[in-house]
């Protein structure tokens, strides 16, 4: 079972529940309060932020959130992301499957509504990090008045049914470098038969041991570390090429990736 869940605290998630309820055959699930379900994907409102959580409302095998982004920037955004607080070195379960098929969906349907929105990844940032099966967020940006956006509602819903229901056939792979919203990782992510999971961004302290939660904490393990080399430090770029070498992992600069395997 997959569970979707979004906090009745969040005005971008009741929009996207809404649009959930309309576009697809949710009917009410009888033994769980605020609960719906359609097929194989549970949906529930929970009263409380989602970040707080540490154990679901269910008994699922993966949890997406519908979930509100917001920045100082204010622009209108879509985005994906798997939670984590790495100055604290911890880790939710990452899908890049998931995140793979949500982030093509949401630029699928950004195009088809013609909405002006950036759709990216983020960095891996705040929790929940206590569950123990993959947890994936998709997010509206930046601003409530496009929290509300009918529109961008609808183009989360449609991702996260995409990637409840149809999850990508991927290489998985860990991130590292670059900004918070990670252009070099989104790219490939929408672009080649790689997906990336967690992403450890330049602006986080790298270590031997953040590297390998990272890496532990990818659902199907990891086969490539991928590697926004302008976006990083000489420290970081030669602590990635070690762990990957000790654990048996390729680790490649994004440009080689996109050169190579771009579709």
């Amino acid at each position: 079972m997959k569970l979707i869940l979004a906090s009745t605290q969040d005005p971008a998630a009741l929009n996207i529940v809404a649009c959930l309820l309309e576009l697809y055959d949710f009917e009410k699930y009888h033994t769980l309060p605020n609960a719906y379900i359609c097929g194989n994907v549970l949906l529930v409102r929970v009263a409380h932020e989602v970040t707080q959580i540490t154990t679901p409302p269910f008994d699922a095998d993966e949890v997406i959130v519908a979930s509100r982004h917001a920045s100082k920037a204010g622009r209108a955004s879509l985005t994906v992301h798997v939670p984590g607080e790495l100055e604290r070195q911890e880790f939710a379960v990452a899908s890049p499957p998931t995140i793979k098929s949500a982030l093509q969906e949401l630029v699928s349907a950004r195009d088809e509504f013609g909405l002006p929105h950036e759709v990216s990844l983020e960095a891996t940032h705040h929790g929940p990090t206590k569950l123990d099966v993959p947890i994936t967020f998709v997010e509206i940006g930046s601003t409530p008045d496009e929290w509300q956006n009918k529109k961008a509602g609808e183009a989360v819903a449609r991702a996260i049914m995409v990637a409840a229901t149809s999850p990508a056939k991927c290489t998985n792979a860990v991130g590292f470098g670059g900004p918070h919203y990670a252009p070099r990782h989104t790219e490939i992510t929408l672009h080649t038969g790689v997906a990336v999971g967690h992403i450890l961004p330049k602006y986080s302290s790298f270590d031997e041991k953040l590297i390998e939660r990272a890496i532990l904490c990818t659902s199907g393990g990891v086969k490539l570390l991928v590697m926004d080399w302008k976006g990083m430090s000489r420290e970081q770029r030669m602590f990635c090429q070690r762990i990957a070498a000790g654990l048996g992992v390729r680790a490649a600069r994004a440009g080689k990736i996109l050169s190579e395997e771009k579709i």
